[in-house]
C-alpha cells in the first residue's frame, strides 16, 4: 500500500514536507503544489524554489503542473527534468473558479479531446513519466469517464481520482460510488484521494475500494500529522513520543519561517494558519486554537505553544 501527501497550496510546500518526513514519517510520496505560468509567461520563483532538489533532500517528491497547452506542459517538463526528477503530475482537479474558468484544473475535464491532444503532443517529447490528478467531473460525476476513455491508449504512470466535482469545491462528501464506477470503466489502477481524515475513515474507504492500493491524504495530515504512520502501523504512538515528534516538527517550521519571512507578523500569521489544523491533535482543540489565535506577538505565541505542549492532552 502506498500513502502519499496531497499538494495543498500554502501548506504542503517544502518546509512542511521536511518537517513531516524527517520528524514523523509514514508518507511514501509527496506531491508538490502545482507550478504554473503567470499571465506574462513567467514562473514565480517560489514555485521553482519549492521543488528545487536542495530543498527536498531525501524526500520522494513528484512535482505537479497546472497547464492547458502542450507547449507550456513541455516547458515545465524540461525544468522538472533538469532538476533531476523522473515524474510529473498534471493537475486536472483544481476546483477554484478563478482557475477552472480559464480551462485549467477541473475546468479542463469537460474537454477530453483537448486533454487527449495535449498528451499526444507531449508524451513523445519528454522522458518524464506522466500521471494525472483529476476529479470525477466539473459539472457532473460522469465527465471523468470520457477523460479516462480519451487517455486509455496512453502509458500514463498513474491516475489519482478525487471523487468530487469541480463545482463542489470541498463541500459535501467524496462520492465513493462515483470512484467505483470510474474504476469499472478503465484499465488504470486508480489512486484514491478525498476525505481521509482519520484511521477509522480510512479503513471504511479501503473496505469499500478493495482494488485500490494508493491513497492520497490531504488535510487529514494537517489535522493529524501522525495519520499516515498510524494507518501503516495499525496503532497510535504513545502520548510522550507523539508530543516529542510534534514539538520537533513544529520547532522546525518555526525556525524556518522565522528566517525566511519578513517580520514577526508574517511568521505569526503563517504559524497560526497551521495551528488551525494542528490544534485538532489535542483533546481540547477549540481552547488550544483560541489561545494561539489571540496571540498578538510572536513571544506570546511561543509561550502559548509551550503551555500547550506541557499541559494539553493529545488525542
Amino acid at each position: 500500500m502506498i500513502l502519499s501527501c496531497a499538494p495543498l497550496q500554502g501548506y504542503t510546500e517544502f518546509p512542511f514536507r521536511n518537517a513531516l518526513h524527517h520528524y514523523i514519517g509514514g508518507i511514501d510520496r509527496y506531491y508538490a503544489p502545482y507550478i504554473r505560468f503567470e499571465n506574462d509567461g513567467s514562473i514565480k520563483n517560489k514555485y521553482l524554489k519549492d521543488i528545487h532538489p536542495s530543498k527536498n533532500q531525501g524526500i520522494p517528491l513528484i512535482p505537479q503542473i497546472l497547464v492547458n497547452q502542450a507547449d507550456n506542459f513541455l516547458r515545465l517538463a524540461k525544468i522538472i527534468e533538469d532538476f533531476g526528477y523522473t515524474r510529473v503530475n498534471w493537475n486536472l482537479g483544481c476546483p477554484y473558479p478563478m482557475v477552472a474558468k480559464r480551462k485549467l484544473g477541473s475546468g479542463l475535464i469537460p474537454y477530453p479531446n483537448e486533454i487527449q491532444r495535449i498528451l499526444e503532443e507531449v508524451l513523445p517529447k519528454t522522458s518524464l513519466k506522466i500521471s494525472i490528478k483529476i476529479r470525477t467531473g466539473y459539472e457532473h460525476y460522469q465527465e471523468v469517464q470520457a477523460v479516462l476513455k480519451a487517455c486509455s491508449s496512453f502509458p500514463l504512470d498513474e491516475v489519482i481520482l478525487h471523487p468530487r466535482i469541480g463545482k463542489q469545491l470541498y463541500k459535501g462528501t467524496a462520492n465513493l460510488d462515483a470512484f467505483a464506477q470510474a474504476q469499472y470503466v478503465t484499465h488504470f489502477n486508480l489512486a484514491y484521494n478525498g476525505d481521509i481524515t482519520d484511521a477509522k475513515t480510512f479503513e471504511g474507504i479501503q473496505l469499500t475500494l478493495p482494488q485500490t492500493n494508493h491513497f492520497m491524504i490531504g488535510r487529514g495530515l494537517l489535522m493529524n500529522p501522525f495519520l499516515a504512520s498510524e494507518i501503516k502501523s495499525g496503532s497510535s504512538l504513545g502520548p510522550g513520543l507523539k508530543r516529542e515528534k510534534l514539538r520537533d516538527s513544529h520547532e522546525y517550521l518555526m525556525e524556518h519561517f522565522s528566517k525566511t519571512l519578513s517580520g514577526e507578523a508574517h511568521v505569526l500569521h503563517k504559524m497560526v494558519s497551521y495551528w488551525e489544523y494542528f490544534s485538532q491533535v489535542f483533546e481540547n482543540e477549540k481552547k488550544v486554537f483560541k489561545s494561539l489565535k489571540k496571540s498578538h506577538q510572536l513571544g506570546e505565541f511561543r509561550i502559548a505553544v509551550e503551555r500547550i505542549f506541557n499541559e494539553e492532552t493529545l488525542k
